[in-house]
């Protein structure tokens, strides 16, 4: 799992201004619902990993998604509805780029 988010952000890390990790993935997703991140992506975590803080953001207006097949692996994603199909877009584009 680590391995392809690696290879994700290889890609997309030229399109971004910076890359934050806090440490738990219920932080990370606080910080898009507060507005200190634009975007939280994650493959491969469990729901008790996730579900709190994805309620949060999604309570605080953030855009949340969870893809089943995502680069052969699941994936957590929150954004800020003011980027969201820009993200979308370059973080798709950068899955297709690595299951081809």
């Amino acid at each position: 799992d680590r391995i392809t988010q690696v290879e994700i952000l290889l890609r997309i890390i030229p399109h971004i201004a910076d890359i934050r990790r806090m440490g738990s993935a219920a932080i990370d997703l606080c910080s898009v619902a507060k507005g200190r991140v634009d975007a939280f992506f994650e493959t491969g975590l469990n729901e008790w990993d996730f579900a709190a803080g994805m309620l949060i953001a999604s309570e605080a207006g953030a855009t949340t998604l969870l893809v089943n097949d995502f680069a052969g692996k699941n994936l957590t994603l929150a954004i800020n509805p003011s980027i969201e199909e820009q993200f979308k877009d370059l973080l798709y584009s950068a899955a297709r780029k690595i299951n081809s």
